[in-house]
């Protein structure tokens, strides 16, 4: 297989060395449009302001000890969007390795993660103080910036920024420098540290301009949260190269989301599967149809399992009824930017070979330098058809899990980065995705998708969410049970649910027990953490 490479002016570039680049481009582009916690309303900022803005806050974390190689916790959300990206490029510029927070945390993980990273500066919300305060003792070496004009805790941001040096230089950094560390999610364990080094974050944001279609004129919208791999790395990176507009939503509302989308003159959004989910229950069909958009030109979806029903929605009320191109995702925390893409030109040909299980991910990457595959355990491609698990490489692939060599290798490995997701592929490399690894049910010797349970169980107008998970069977091995939330009142009975899949799923895919709460559990990451409904602590065990 063909060396995959980059030209050695990117994988040679930081992402100072980016922005730089844009700012004497293009510097009175719109880079950003977000919200300002300290101005109180959604701002725009250009390219050279964002420049400037960054080298003062720079030269406040310098001033607070902060140098090369130390790291720099953002503890902001969405409606902070652009505190955050000021004091995400003011690290850079230090050579600092930044970490967006999960602002969606309990203490406990809190305490955990900044006790990992051991952080010279945290910038945070006036709403996160008192943990703050409480962790203390956790952070001994932090210096505080907290972003309102009266903090109660710390330093202010605003007279930082304000007071700061806006040609403050430089810190030289390697390209093969960490530049941010993700946490994943945590759903078996505590969160690990994602590092991604300078070069695979600015390869990450090469790859986003194939994946949003962006060029200079683009304006890319986005609701993903700025601690998700999605916000701190793809969006901003991708945006960054490409020089054109981010927009950064506040927060999730079907009918804010589609104003915004028609007032901002957005290009391309990546609207997730649960995003368009809530936009066909809560407009008509006639409605979405109604919807206009006089610049949009690419949608996006995916980032989880769907049913048939909702992929042939998608191709018919998204892509033909708002007339635009329709991409399809796949990638992981662990890979960057670094994955694969159902192109608009290859929609219909997987719709017609759509199964159970939906329509493909993708046979191709997000470009040229990067490459997939479905293997098996020890590095070698499955057979067509059978299942194995997904596979990448490229340069925006993770250095590696921070002090977790064994993790890491468990991931890296035979050149490729195993993402924990199981699928086929066919004679013409269309990828289906299957489930996660650690997600299927074994009954008696048959492997069944959880994700394909919880996709016909979510069609009864009745349920409103759904986690298929294993029950003990003493026979079988595991057996099939679903806990659903109830979207009617009242609600649908377990026998109903159960006569619901018998009519449209094979006899040994039909759950045995339905189980009814109030909400499924979930982490920071708004995943579902399936251990609580199987483990022993588990009410419903």
């Amino acid at each position: 297989m063909a060396e995959l490479t980059l030209p050695a002016e990117i994988l040679e570039r930081t992402v100072p060395d980016v922005l730089d680049a844009q700012a004497d481009r293009v510097p009175d582009r719109v880079a950003l449009i977000a919200d300002s916690l300290l101005h109180g309303t959604e701002q725009r900022i250009t390219f050279a302001q964002l420049r400037s803005d960054a080298a003062r806050f720079s030269s406040a974390l310098a001033a607070a000890g902060v140098g090369e190689g130390d790291r720099i916790g953002i503890l902001l959300d969405n409606g902070s969007g652009i505190e955050a990206h000021i004091a995400y490029h003011a690290g850079h510029r230090l050579g600092a390795v930044n970490a967006a927070l999960n602002t969606r945390y309990v203490e406990r993980e809190l305490s955990y993660v900044l006790e990992f990273m051991d952080p010279r500066a945290i910038i945070f919300a006036p709403e996160f103080g008192p943990v703050l305060q409480r962790l203390a003792a956790t952070i001994p070496n932090a210096t505080l910036f907290e972003v309102s004009d009266t903090p109660e805790l710390g330093i202010s941001f605003r007279e930082a920024l304000e007071g700061g040096d806006p040609n403050h230089p430089r810190t030289p950094v390697a390209e093969d420098a960490d530049a941010v560390w993700v946490f994943t999610s945590g759903t078996t364990g505590n969160p690990k540290a994602v590092a991604d080094t300078h070069s695979a974050a600015v390869a990450c944001g090469h790859g986003g301009i194939h994946l949003y279609g962006l060029s200079d004129d683009a304006v890319y919208q986005s609701f993903a949260p700025f601690f998700t791999s999605t916000g701190c790395n793809t969006n901003l990176l991708s945006c960054l190269v490409a020089g054109c507009t981010l927009a950064i939503e506040p927060d999730f509302d079907v009918h804010e989301t589609l104003e915004r989308m028609r007032r901002w003159g957005t290009t391309s959004h990546f609207l997730v599967n649960t995003v368009l989910q809530l936009i066909f229950q809560r407009l008509t069909p006639e409605e979405i149809a109604a919807q206009r958009f006089p610049r949009l030109r690419r949608v996006c979806y995916g980032a989880q399992a769907a049913s048939p029903e909702f992929c042939r929605r998608v191709w018919e009320e998204i892509g033909q009824g708002w007339g635009v191109e329709l991409v399809n995702v796949y990638g992981f925390t662990e890979s960057g930017n670094c994955g694969m893409f159902l192109r608009p030109e290859d929609h219909p040909i997987a719709l017609e070979r759509m199964g159970a299980h939906g329509i493909s991910v993708g046979r191709n990457s997000f470009s040229s330098w990067t490459d997939y595959a479905v293997l098996d355990p020890d590095g070698n491609p499955v057979a067509l058809g059978e299942i194995g698990e997904i596979c990448l490489r490229g340069p925006s692939i993770m250095r590696g899990y921070v002090r977790e060599p064994e993790s890491t290798g468990d991931v890296l490995k035979h050149g490729w980065c195993y993402s924990g997701d199981l699928a086929t592929i066919d004679e013409d490399g269309f990828v289906t995705y299957i489930d996660r690894g650690k997600a299927i049910i074994r009954r008696g010797g048959l492997n069944i998708s959880s994700a394909e349970i919880e996709g016909v169980v979510m069609q009864h107008p009745g349920i409103a969410e759904a986690a298929a998970v294993p029950m003990p069977n003493p026979v079988l091995g595991e057996d099939v049970r679903v806990v659903a939330v109830a979207a009617s009142d009242p609600p649908p009975t377990a026998e109903e649910i159960i006569a619901w899949c018998s009519e449209r799923l094979a006899d040994y895919k039909v759950p045995r027990q339905v189980d009814f709460i109030d909400a499924l559990p979930r982490n920071a990451m708004n995943r579902v953490i399936k251990s609580v409904l199987t483990g022993e602590g588990s009410a419903l065990s």
